[in-house]
């Protein structure tokens, strides 16, 4: 029996319903022609931030789905995808991945080079072109990105903190909840630090006072204790200090035994990192402001980090994002990532650590409590996204998940309609 039988009697023996997207991906497949035949663009809003999301469409029948990385309004990568990005990809193969969003990187050079909206327009397009390879192949996605996966779950990490630090009576109150109450259990988190009494008045000066020193040295020591000795703490900045205030903050939380601290100086490269990350008793990270290889690859090679962070979501791709890790794995750099996105971002992100060999924390939010409640709802999953303190991954095809229309309806950003 040849294939073109084996078809026909198997849509002959099932109901048309239940055969005719199966039917129609074979036979395209058959044709050794699967072609891309639309690209859509509908922007939905959470609590924080505007998420694009993709959708690419096939001949076959099948479809996939990705989702950019934030700007202000989500226009800019909409804007992107739907007027540089959909003449390239239209008639195009969706198998010829690399090739198709080296396409799109091209075209950005008009959109400010390879930073910005542009990339996080590219992002989303590869990101649901992985999602369309999953669901043609039966596979998941992190079993066909460059040579499968590690772990079928990544370890989670949450951003969030007590409200009040100083309190340690609020710390253990915290820890009991997202350590034994919470569905995720969490076993990692990340917390900001104090921002108070900058020399000079002004908040975003690169000084640190002899009295936040202080506060934030006693406010992760209430936590520390509340938490017990077990508990990863990464101490959270956001680029504030020069090399010698970010190192006094290092060696403050020394006794703490922090998992990192993030991002104490600003994200571009200076061979201040190196000094910090040579003299620093705690391991230094950055990266979710950097991008491709480019951008991390002098930060990796001049060991300016001891941890490499990337955001997935709008670094140029899971592939790239892939070829990051491999890079930073040779000069014994371990992964982080960062990930400020809704539920499709991170669980196609959380795909894309699964195949990285030295991935040790992943970002992520309680989409069942506080300020992210509900987003979760936003794609139909067979599992809870976060359990026991890892992104639960499943064997489905492509990301493993689809979208709840009755709930993504309600997101919408105004002026939005269903994949419009």
């Amino acid at each position: 029996m040849n294939r073109r039988q084996f078809f026909k009697r198997a849509a002959a023996a099932l109901p048309m319903a239940a055969v005719a997207p199966t039917f129609c991906r074979l036979a395209a497949q058959e044709r050794k022609r699967v072609k891309i035949t639309d690209v859509k663009v509908m922007r939905i809003k959470n609590r924080q931030h505007v998420q694009p999301l993709v959708k690419i469409e096939t001949d076959a029948g099948v479809y996939g789905i990705g989702e950019c990385h934030h700007d202000v309004t989500g226009l800019g990568a909409k804007d992107a995808v739907l007027n540089a990005f959909k003449q390239i990809l239209v008639g195009q193969d969706p198998f010829d991945i690399d090739m198709l969003t080296q396409r799109m990187m091209w075209r950005v050079s008009y959109l400010g080079g390879g930073h910005g909206a542009g990339v996080h327009g590219v992002t989303g397009c590869e990101v649901a072109l992985w999602d369309l390879t999953g669901k043609l192949l039966g596979l998941p996605v992190r079993k066909i990105l460059s040579g499968g996966a590690f772990t079928n779950k990544v370890r989670a990490y949450h951003t969030t903190g007590p409200r009040n630090m100083l309190d340690p009576n609020e710390c253990k109150t915290w820890a009991k909840y997202i350590t034994q109450d919470s569905v995720q259990k969490w076993s990692a988190a990340k917390v900001d630090i104090i921002r108070r009494d900058r020399p000079g008045g002004q908040e975003l000066n690169r000084r640190m006072s002899n009295a936040e020193l202080d506060i934030n040295v006693q406010a992760f020591t209430n936590l520390r204790e509340a938490m017990g000795p077990n508990f990863e703490i990464a101490v959270h900045c956001h680029w504030e200090f020069d090399w010698m205030d970010a190192l006094r903050l290092a060696r403050g939380m020394e006794k703490i035994r922090p998992w990192w601290l993030e991002d104490p100086m600003p994200f571009n490269y200076s061979e201040s990192w190196v000094k910090l990350t040579a003299a620093s008793p705690i391991p230094i990270l950055t990266g979710e402001n950097l991008y491709g290889r480019a951008d991390f690859r002098t930060f990796i090679v001049n060991n300016a980090i001891h941890i490499a962070e990337i955001d997935i979501s709008q670094a140029g791709g899971l592939l790239e994002a892939k070829r990051i890790a491999d890079l930073a794995y040779v000069y014994n750099i371990p992964i982080a990532t960062h990930n400020v996105m809704g539920p499709v971002a991170t669980i196609a992100s959380a795909q894309a650590a699964a195949a990285m060999q030295d991935f040790i924390g992943h970002e992520t939010f309680d989409f069942k409590q506080g300020m992210r409640a509900g987003d979760g709802d936003i794609i139909v999953y067979d599992r809870e996204i976060v359990q026991d303190g890892y992104i639960q991954l499943n064997d489905k095809p492509g990301l493993g998940l689809e979208l709840n229309k009755d709930v993504v309806t309600k997101f919408l950003q105004e002026g939005e309609t269903w994949w419009g």
